[in-house]
């Protein structure tokens, strides 16, 4: 039960960071959206594998954070260079 209160809390926080992406005033407060998102994310799937004992979703998890990771330097190093930053 706690578990699930646990998850709900988690994918609601999600759902409110995801506003940020949507509709943030500027490109870099879209990406901390992405970054907040992708870290509730993460948090899910962790308390997922805890909750169900499959070891195999905390794999999942390590790659997602390395994924996440590499693509939030992508983006940013994009958006200082290329993107433009004058927003």
């Amino acid at each position: 039960m706690f578990l699930s209160i646990v998850t709900v809390v988690l994918l609601l926080a999600s759902l409110g960071s995801a506003v940020l992406v949507l509709w943030g005033a500027s490109r870099w407060t879209r990406l901390l959206g992405y970054v907040l998102v992708a870290s509730k994310v993460n948090m899910v799937i962790i308390v997922l594998a805890t909750a169900t004992g499959y070891t195999f979703y905390l794999d999942i998890a390590v790659v997602y954070i390395l994924l996440s990771f590499i693509g939030t330097l992508v983006l940013a190093n994009y958006m200082a260079n290329k993107g433009g930053v004058s927003e």
